[in-house]
């Protein structure tokens, strides 16, 4: 038998498999919750993103009528440093991490073919997703791209702005009032273009869109509408929002490009912008309660939301969150089958506050000791015990009077992980040199068995633990010395 073919029959069948790959996903909701979290995506707990752009020159300026035109030509960059950020990132223990390409208005932050209103031609003349991007590729980090096009979609400058597509510049933009106040289809194309741009050029493996995406946020906000029902005496007016045919092309090109490109890739929605088992759900500067049974994502800003409007980008009148609050947040938020993506704004020049860096630093100190109980995990059947929980859920949650919401966590307070035979018992907080913890969650008469306990050790810790399974409880009596500043992480090895 000849077989002198064989290359070109090899050649052509996976011609036909990429072919018959890259058509898998079509723009049909049925057909695009055949897509499923990667589980190489899933195992990303924790990453870093920045908030950066010409709103940093607003938030920093001293004159309150500075245009955003202004602000944009003002936005020089000068200190930017893709190689400066990543080194932080990985440093503070990101797994991933990526820019944010699109924001609040029609400027773009990547080297755009579709309008001179980017951050190449305008501001700083860096592109600002290409750089941070192909950084991140050299470490081998996943990249994530944010798109925040707020209300409008496309947003505004000025009413003369000549970013957006309105040859009148009249108040009742026609763009928005073309079907009966929906976004014209223009402008949504507009958007597709763009969008489907940055994710042809930068190929991310994570796309997050903000908003004005799907709109369903709106509701939520003004309690008119409570975990997808839309209550009795509230209305159903959603934000101006990509209509559904565009939000499902979108998708299926993005998984469509994956295959192609041959790599996972998982998009981040808010609220319920997108059917359920499509993608992953996104809190903003909140987080949930309970366990929680699809993957979800927080996004929490590393400032405080004390004054507005410049939240998210650095303004000074906004304090840093500290280590020790955010690594509890990371846990809480593991525990329950998320991850954490945490803002860190930048000065305007492209810089880090000193006390960001601070914090930054030392959650990375304590990744280096507790990253396996983080990184790569699973939820277990419990995501905790203790008396303290979330305080109020949902978006926003965190940054409402002054940070009065978010949880404050102490040693009685454990979270549970799991990866392979190791189950994670972490504690947020000391429970004191020498003392012995009951886990109630552990005992023998509930889901682990007498005799399925091999070992008890603490992450960091050398000292041999002294520890009894009894009917009620796991008892493990702590060492006299701490093996990190806070959250202590007991690894229970499994037969």
């Amino acid at each position: 038998m000849q077989f002198t073919h064989l290359p070109v029959l090899v050649t052509l069948a996976a011609s036909l498999l990429t072919s018959s790959a890259s058509a898998r996903y079509t723009p049909d909701w049925s057909l695009l919750r055949e897509h499923h979290t990667p589980v190489s995506i899933d195992g990303l707990k924790f990453g870093i993103y920045c908030h950066w752009g010409a709103q940093s020159v607003l938030a920093a300026s001293d004159n309150p009528d500075m245009t955003y035109l202004e602000a944009i030509d003002a936005w020089k960059g000068e200190k930017f440093s893709a190689r400066e950020w990543v080194d932080l990132f990985q440093a503070a223990g990101a797994q991933f991490a990526g820019p944010v390409a699109w924001h609040g208005s029609g400027f773009l932050h990547w080297d755009s073919a579709l309008t001179d209103w980017n951050s190449v031609k305008r501001g700083p003349g860096i592109d600002v997703v290409g750089e941070l991007t192909a950084e991140l590729r050299r470490r081998g980090m996943p990249v994530l791209m944010s798109f925040h096009n707020n209300r409008s979609i496309w947003g505004r400058i000025s009413w003369s702005d000549p970013t957006v597509l309105d040859p009148t510049g009249e108040a009742d933009c026609p763009l928005y009032t073309a079907n009966d106040g929906r976004p014209a289809e223009t402008l949504l194309q507009g958007w597709f273009d763009r969008i489907t741009e940055a994710i042809d050029k930068y190929r991310p493996d994570i796309i997050w869109m903000d908003t004005s995406f799907g709109g369903t946020i709106v509701p939520e906000l003004r309690g008119h509408a409570l975990q997808g029902r839309l209550l009795p005496d509230g209305d159903n007016t959603l934000e101006r929002a990509i209509r559904e045919d565009y939000q499902r092309k979108l998708i299926a090109h993005f998984f469509n490009q994956g295959i192609l490109w041959g790599k996972d890739v998982e998009i981040v929605y808010k609220s319920f912008d997108i059917p359920p088992g499509i993608g992953m759900r996104d809190i903003e500067n909140g987080s949930l309660k309970g366990l929680q049974y699809d993957p979800w994502m927080a996004d929490i800003d590393m400032t405080h939301h004390y004054q507005w409007p410049h939240i998210w980008f650095l303004d000074d009148a906004n304090p840093m969150k500290d280590a020790n609050t955010l690594v509890d947040m990371l846990v809480d938020i593991t525990s329950k089958n998320g991850r954490m993506l945490l803002n860190v704004p930048p000065r305007p020049d492209g810089t880090f506050r000193e006390d960001s860096v601070r914090e930054l630093l030392a959650i990375g100190d304590w990744l280096r000791i507790n990253g396996e109980a983080i990184y790569g995990t699973i939820p277990w059947v419990f995501f905790g015990e203790g008396p303290n929980e979330v305080i109020l859920e949902g978006h926003h949650a965190q940054g409402k009077d002054r940070g009065a919401h978010i949880a404050r966590f102490d040693a009685r307070d454990i979270r549970f992980t799991q990866k392979g035979n190791a189950l994670y018992a972490i504690l947020l907080g000391w429970p004191g040199d020498g003392a012995t913890v009951a886990i109630r969650a552990l005992g023998a008469l509930g889901r682990l068995h007498p005799g399925d306990i091999e070992s008890v050790s603490l992450l960091g810790s050398s000292d041999t633990l002294e520890w009894t399974h009894t009917a009620d409880a796991l008892e493990v009596r702590f060492p006299t010395t701490r093996p990190c500043d806070f959250a202590y992480a007991l690894k229970i090895e499994r037969r």
